[in-house]
This record gives structure tokens, sequence and C-alpha cells, in this order.
């Protein structure tokens, strides 16, 4: 019994021992890092609930002020924080050959579903996939998608009631609907309308799909601690049902358009289109001649990943993103009213026919969006991966030259960029003006990255600000958006969130204008 007990300590000890030696990591290659704890890292405090994510970034970026980058432990798992503007372009840009790759989010034998998705995949798989996706998102694309954006939009203010009173909603579900139903159209060529039938069973499968509760975020940080344990808690970002569901979905799709000859140029086509080439060995045009590589074939499962996860991140983040802008507006009742009265003279000049160029034209529109995207970006930061042996050279006086070797985890700070007085006097401050034509040139690029920065931003991001656009334009064209008792002011960032989320929901009021001239 005794043996027993010291064979018990011994192994103990040295767990102990290899925990507090991967906490070393970064002391040993001389980057600055404030003191993690064993196995937690600097994550106790978010799954305490006490910090969120991006409050407990900010901490650690303001104490280095000095530094170019420092240290972090996700959970044990060291990555080296960003805090150099001309970094984060050599990272995403310049070098981005050698950081090419995100963070494996969830292991590939914990849920392989998630890791065949565009996000998930790395080196030559990514590239010819999202040369795919990115077909699905150009401007003329946009263009034949437009009319539908505006039958949705239509949609979503119908169902608003017209009452002389401020009306209580949950922003957050209103865009919900929206966002799934035109997502849904987009990704599958499947018409849904969410409003009229809110029982509809695309809209609860999403609902339940892609609103992550605090216990799967819980179940995702278990996750990032131990592969063994993401494993015993089954920690995987869509369940059995909802994939099933979808695969289904999709080849009742695909066998109607077969039987009805049906031709749509939606993301769904276009990935059949690159399936059937690749099943023929079809050649393709190269950039390089003498690149001789042979993309995989293409299964059925493949195009079923694909078009779940780009239904996933279109909805979530347009979502977010939508419901964020929106809580700033009606705390900004100013800036509300001189939109509203750049949408009255839009309307005025396009004499009731809001067409793509009349609403990309809007000036201060965008600088509303822009800055909106800045203050409350869905994301709070960025990831990479070294993919090659790399080598930041020093260039402060307390720097050394850091070797980078492949594996080696990245945070860049997207939250701690945009509150950075440095670059953006009064960051907290919601203020468009920063956009302007006078003002934009002040802006630095890598301080702005709400939907991402270089070859991995976001494919859907145009896409998602014309969704913008045209939802705000005809909701504000009959309501303004006030704060009632229900609105959590100030902003409440959820702490278990990996995005910049509300934790007390996104209840604002709706209030009829008294002015509408039209």
């Amino acid at each position: 019994m005794g043996f027993l007990v010291v064979i018990i300590l011994i192994g103990v000890a040295i767990l102990i021992y290899e925990e507090i030696r991967k906490l070393q990591y970064w002391k040993k290659l001389s980057v600055p890092c404030t003191t993690p704890l064993p196995i937690f890292g600097h994550m106790a405090r978010a799954i305490c609930q006490r910090k969120s994510i991006p409050e407990i970034h900010k901490e650690m970026y303001d104490k280095y002020s000095n530094h170019r980058y420092i240290g972090y432990f996700l959970f044990n798992s060291p990555s080296l924080m960003i805090r150099d503007v001309e970094l984060v372009k050599t990272i995403c840009i310049k070098d981005f050959h050698c950081f090419s790759a995100h963070r494996e989010f969830l292991s590939k034998d914990t849920d392989p579903f998630w890791n065949r998705i565009l996000f998930a995949k790395k080196d030559r798989e990514w590239y010819d996939l999202r040369k795919i996706v990115a077909a699905a998102f150009t401007q003329s694309k946009m263009k034949q998608m437009y009319p539908f954006i505006i039958k949705c939009a239509m949609r979503l203010t119908s169902s608003l009631p017209e009452e002389n009173k401020t009306i209580s909603i949950d922003s957050y579900d209103l865009f919900f609907k929206f966002s799934n139903d035109f997502s849904l159209n987009t990704v599958f060529g499947i018409e849904c309308n969410s409003f009229k039938d809110p029982s509809n069973e695309f809209y609860k499968v999403a609902k339940n799909a892609f609103i992550v509760p605090k216990l799967k975020g819980l179940k995702f940080f278990g996750a990032a601690i131990s592969k063994s344990l993401a494993k015993f808690l089954n920690a995987k970002f869509f369940d059995d049902d909802t994939k099933e569901f979808y695969i289904k979905v999709i080849r009742d799709t695909l066998e109607y358009r077969k039987n009805h000859n049906v031709v749509r140029p939606d993301l769904l086509h276009l990935l059949k289109e690159e399936q059937k080439e690749r099943l023929q060995n079809v050649p393709k045009e190269l950039d390089d001649p003498s690149d001789t590589y042979t993309p995989p074939l293409m299964t059925e499962d493949d195009v079923a990943v694909q078009l779940v996860g780009m239904l996933f991140t279109s909805t979530y983040t347009f979502t977010n993103y939508i419901c964020n802008l929106v809580y700033e507006l009606a705390l900004h009742q100013d800036i509300q009213s001189r939109l509203i009265a750049e949408i009255d003279e839009t309307w005025r000049k396009c004499d009731g026919n809001l067409t793509f160029d009349h609403l990309t034209n809007m000036k201060y529109f965008d600088m509303v969006c822009q800055e909106g995207l800045r203050l409350r970006s869905p994301t709070v930061f960025m990831d990479r991966v070294v993919t090659k042996p790399y080598t930041i050279p020093p260039v402060l006086p307390h720097e050394k030259p850091l070797h980078l070797k492949p594996g080696q985890d990245i945070t860049i700070p997207v939250y701690c960029f945009s509150r950075d007085e440095k670059y953006f006097e009064n960051p907290e401050k919601f203020d468009p003006e920063r956009f302007s034509d006078e003002n934009k040139h002040k802006i630095i690029p890598q301080t702005c990255l709400g939907f991402g920065y270089g070859s991995r931003s976001c494919v859907g991001y145009s896409l998602a600000l014309v969704e913008t656009k045209v939802l705000l334009f005809f909701i504000l064209q009959r309501f303004r958006f006030v704060p009632t008792e229900k609105t959590p002011i100030p902003f409440p960032l959820d702490k278990i969130n990996i995005s910049q989320f509300s934790s007390r929901g996104y209840w604002l009021g709706l209030q009829l204008r008294e002015d509408i001239p039209y």
C-alpha cells in the first residue's frame, strides 16, 4: 500500500514538474509574459467568468506597451501575442506563407467534421477551396443576390408592428431570422420565411446549432486544456442531429435540381461543379505551370461540410455584427439622425428604387458601418500557426532574434488594437467621423481587423456590409432604435464567448418615426 502511494506521489510530482516546465517556455526565449497558472495559463478568470477573453488580452497588451510581442498561455499552450502593427502585416501578408494556418480549435479525433470546413483547412487544400468559395462572393454575384437581400429585408420590416409607442424587441432574434433566411438562399438556394413561419425547421435547427450556450462554451474551454478531456466531454461544434439534418437537405436539393433540370449559381452549385471536375481529372489553369499538385477528390460529405460551415459563419457573424452596430445607434441618437437623413436623401434621389450603386455610394452609411466594425467587431482576436521555421529579427534595443518553430501559435489581439489610444483618440467612443474622407488616411489597416486581414480574411465581408446597409436602410425609413429599461448600459461583454457578444442579450426599443417624408 505504501509503495502504491509513493508511485502515485511520484506521478503527481512529475505532472506538476511538467506543467511548471511548460510555463517557463517564454522566459527561456526572453519574451515578457505575466505569470500564468498551471493547466489554466491565462484563462482561469475567463472560466470563472470574472473577466472576458478580450479584457484579459487588453490587460497584458497594456502592461507591456514598450514591446512588439509578448508571451501568453492559452491554457497550457504557449501563444505569441503580437502588439506591433508592422509585425501583423508581416505575418498576415508579407510572410504569409510562413503563417498560413489557423490553430486547431478541436482536434481531428474529437471533431473530424469541423476540421474539414474551410476555416480549418491548411496549405494547398485551403488555397484551392478558398478560391472556389470566394467565387460565390464576387461583386457580380452580390449584384445577383441583391434583389433577394431586399426581399428578405422587406419581410423583416413588414413583420414590425407600426404602433404609436415604443415596442421592445429582441434584436438578436430579429436579425438571426433575416440572416438565416438569406444565408439559406445563398448557400443552398432554399427560400424560407422565418418571419411568417417562425416554427419552420430551418430556423429551429439553425438556432439550436449556431447559438452557442454557456455549457457548450465551457466544453470548448475543456477541449483546449486537453485532447483527452475533449473526447471525454464529446466537445463537437455541431451535434449529429444538426449534421444529419443539413446533409439530408443537401441531398434532397440536389435530387430536386437533377429531376427538374434546375441550375442555380449558388455555393452548392459551385462546389458540385468542382466535385465533377476533380472526379473527371479536368486540368486547371495554374499560377505556376511547374506545379504538379493534384487536389484530392471531393466527396458528397466534403460538399456538405463546406455548406454547413459557410451557413454557420455567415449567419452567426453577420447577426453578431449588426446587433452590436444597432446597439450603438440606439445609444447615439445624433449619429442615427444623421444616418436617417442620408437614407431619406438617397430615397428621394433614387426615386423609390434603391439600386446597388445607390447603396454603395452612401458615404456616411459606410462610415457608420466601419466604426461599428472597429468598436464592436464580432472578432476579438485572430490566430495563426507557424508553418515554416521563422525568425523575428530584433528591432528594439532589448530584443534578441526570436526563432519560431512550425506549430507555434500566434495571437493577434484585434480588440486591443481597436482600443489603443496610440491609434484612436478616445477609442471607446462610437465616432464614425474617424472614417470620413478627411480622417480615414490616419487609420492603419492593421488596427481594424473585424473581418480578418490578408489572405485568410472573411470571404463574405463585402456581402455582410451590403446586407447590413440594405436591412438598416429599410428599417430606419420608418423606425428609430432607442434604448429601453431592458437595454444593458454599458455594453456587457460575455465572459465565456470568443466573440464580442452581449452577456445580457440585445433588447432595444423600436419607435415609429414622426418625420417620415414619404
